[in-house]
């Protein structure tokens, strides 16, 4: 990516949550109460923006009194900028104008076949619904559930049906020279790990020897080349994991000195259901539920349920505007399409979703550009406008508070904690 780009739509989300945390003020009881405040803030804003570390930026800003939606301050609040992690206030927004707080992401396990002497005569189907929060010790959960059910064995397949969603990968406008950055991961009704694996790199006990690498998790899914080596010579380039495109063979280059501490990497992983079939193969098969046949994608024949998972929607919110997740954002993007316009859940539906949702707070949606739920996209143009619109409306609703919980706490956690 662009770097000048990329720093500036950094310095542009900054002055969004500038004025979307002004925006919320009344909140937190802090009041204009006379022309001479009003001036100080306007002067104290212009001193700011008017900086020379952003001559070479283009700055839109509004704020809004929440009390009687007096206008305390705004330049080219109508303009449309690069949002960059402030597209997810529009996603989020959305799914709670839509979704109740009872709503769960749930993924459910079935059986089509008689269970004889613990052994299904038959496939194991698991239904995706693009649930954000699994991981690795959610499988162990599933494992107890079928014990419980009386199941030691599948005699067939592990069918993973992914049907809920599209099949479309990445969103529209995404840069596709970021691929493995976990930031840019793969999207799917199956997602485990945010469809990313973490490596531990650490120097080897000696000079010349390959550094030591650990995988989180560990499967049967990717390959690893350790073309690494321990030396103190600062002419090697530094340590580093990568992978082809498309292709799930990771490796480590570069160096590390004897001194040096472990560092970490996280990478997407390319066909993500794939990855979630493969790993809870092997985390069934550790604890003595074998699958006897292969990992396969396909429809689900419903039967028996047998096991699930599930997430609330809040706890969803909060992995998506806490640390600004963005393959949280994209899946619940998908979710709003699926649970608005029917299967299969799409960005274009999701899209609309959020257009009728933003249309009902009186903004100008003809006027925006949206492609995706994240803002990874540089397709993205939305005004001060529509944000201040969108968080007025929000303020106003019964729904607030979930909504308003979700967001970081500046100074305090998630991406605002050292802003």
């Amino acid at each position: 990516m662009n770097n000048y780009f990329f720093r500036l739509s950094k310095t542009l989300g900054i002055l969004f949550v500038l004025y979307c945390s002004i925006g919320f003020a009344q909140q937190q009881q802090y009041q204009i109460n006379s022309n001479l405040a009003l001036h100080a803030l306007t002067a104290y804003i212009d001193s700011v923006i008017h900086d020379s570390t952003y001559n070479s930026c283009f700055i839109g800003m509004k704020i809004v009194s929440l009390e009687n939606g007096t206008v305390l301050y705004s330049k080219n609040s109508n303009k449309l900028f690069h949002p960059a992690s402030n597209m997810k206030l529009l996603t989020t927004s959305t799914a709670v104008s839509l979704l109740d707080s009872d709503y769960h992401f749930t993924t459910n396990v079935f059986i089509n076949s008689a269970i004889e002497k613990g052994i299904v005569n038959g496939d194991l189907f698991i239904e995706g619904v693009g649930d954000p929060l699994i991981q690795t010790s959610d499988f162990d959960s599933l494992a107890l559930q079928l014990s419980k059910a009386g199941i030691t064995g599948i005699a067939g397949d592990l069918v993973g049906d992914v049907s809920s969603f599209d099949d479309e990968y990445w969103g529209e406008g995404w840069m596709w020279d970021d691929e493995p950055e976990a930031y840019e991961a793969f999207i799917s009704p199956l997602t485990v790990n945010a469809n990313c694996i973490k490596f531990n790199v650490k120097p080897a006990a000696k000079n010349g020897e390959r550094l030591m690498v650990e995988m989180a998790p560990s499967v049967n899914f990717y390959t690893i080349t350790n073309e690494s080596i321990t030396s103190d010579d600062s002419t090697i380039e530094r340590v580093d994991v990568t992978r082809p495109k498309r292709i799930n063979t990771f490796t480590i280059i570069g160096r590390m000195a004897l001194s040096d501490t472990a560092e970490e990497f996280d990478l997407s992983v390319w066909q993500p259901e794939m990855y979630f079939l493969n790993l809870l193969k092997e985390r069934l098969t550790a604890i003595k539920i074998k699958i006897s046949g292969k990992s396969v994608i396909g429809k689900v024949k419903r039967g028996k349920k047998v096991a699930e998972l599930h997430h609330s929607i809040d706890s969803v919110l909060h992995q998506i505007n806490k640390p600004s997740d963005n393959l949280a954002a994209e899946l619940l993007l998908k979710t709003l399409g699926r649970e608005k316009f029917g299967k299969p859940g799409s960005a274009d539906k999701g899209l609309k979703s959020v257009k009728s949702y933003l249309h009902s707070c009186g903004i100008d949606t003809a006027q925006l550009i949206l492609a995706d739920g994240s803002g990874l996209s540089f397709y993205n143009q939305v005004s001060p406008d529509a944000i201040t619109s969108l968080l007025k409306d929000q303020y106003t609703r019964k729904s607030f508070r979930r909504f308003y919980e979700s967001l970081p706490l500046a100074g305090v956690e998630g991406t605002l904690k050292n802003r």
